[in-house]
């Protein structure tokens, strides 16, 4: 089992660790039959914690967030023993997490699904209603749920005070476009800016139409693709979030590189492929801070 160090069991501090009262604890249904559940231990105005335990499947997810003022918050999460700790400013515009150089595996990718799904259900599919800690909350586990399996998960911290973009992508002058479905795109030797951390900030796509994916991989060099993006493409191509569901943001550039370079190498969906890793960090700001379902 993963234990926090002494250094960080000191960071979470008491506050992180306490057990916290409010509303009646709920369990979901099939708890007595031995079927994964949901618990929620609390749920109030400003704190919202739990578990989700898929008995015998190895899935154990510990939650606890809290609203600490009006515009920012704080959450311990730990599946299988994993820890991350995260914070979030909306008047500095600031966020940051930890995940102390631990690494999600399939099971724990799976725990958080499930436990995502889970809170949908809890909700009833309301993310918009949400409070700012139970948002955060959500936001984070959609995030770390689509993390390439075995990928080191570092400290991190998140600017968000550029303002959201609205600039419609382009591939470079000289650059052969491929539908989806082409086996290759290559741009050969040429050095883009794109796949430079967070170089696109958050730029929300165009809706249902044909927009820019990029990313790169070991096999490949960087490549441009024309993908059919938005609401009505397949399973949300673009959208921050795995698929259609609960737990998702906007459609942004950032996450459309994640969608195809995810589909075309297997990124969260295959264990043990590393190839988005850096497509990865580029969309963290997308899930955190993006407008839910906004596309342009």
């Amino acid at each position: 089992m993963r234990l926090l160090s002494g250094v960080a069991a000191a960071v979470l501090g008491a506050a992180a660790c306490t057990t916290i009262s409010g509303e009646e604890p709920s369990a979901s249904p099939g708890a007595e039959a031995g079927e994964a559940e949901l618990r929620i231990t609390a749920h109030t105005e400003t704190a919202f914690a739990g578990t989700f335990d898929a008995k015998g499947e190895g899935e154990l997810v510990e939650f606890e967030a809290h609203r600490t003022g009006p515009a920012t918050a704080t959450l311990h999460l730990e599946v299988n023993g994993q820890p991350f700790d995260a914070s979030y400013d909306g008047e500095a515009m600031t966020a940051r997490w930890n995940g102390y150089n631990g690494a999600l595996y399939p099971e724990d990718l799976a725990a958080l699904k499930h436990t995502l799904a889970a809170l949908g259900d809890h909700f009833g599919g309301d993310q918009e209603s949400l409070r700012l800690h139970e948002d955060f909350l959500v936001r984070r586990i959609s995030f770390w749920s689509e993390a390439p399996a075995g990928l080191t998960m570092p400290e991190r911290e998140l600017d968000l005070s550029a303002p959201h973009g609205e600039t419609v992508r382009v591939a470079p002058p000289g650059v052969v476009v491929h539908e989806e479905g082409a086996a290759e795109s290559e741009t050969g030797a040429l050095e883009v800016n794109h796949q430079a951390a967070n170089e696109d900030g958050i730029l929300y796509l165009r809706c249902n139409v044909a927009s820019i994916a990029v990313h790169d991989a070991s096999g490949h060099c960087t490549q441009f693709e024309s993908i059919f993006a938005g609401p009505n493409s397949d399973d949300c191509y673009g959208k921050c979030g795995s698929g259609c569901g609960f737990g998702t943001a906007g459609y942004t550039y950032d996450c459309l590189d994640h969608d195809r370079c995810g589909r075309a190498h297997g990124g969260s969906a295959n264990p043990w492929d590393d190839e988005c890793g850096d497509e990865y960090w580029e969309a963290d700001d997308d899930f955190l801070n993006s407008i839910i379902g906004r596309c342009l």
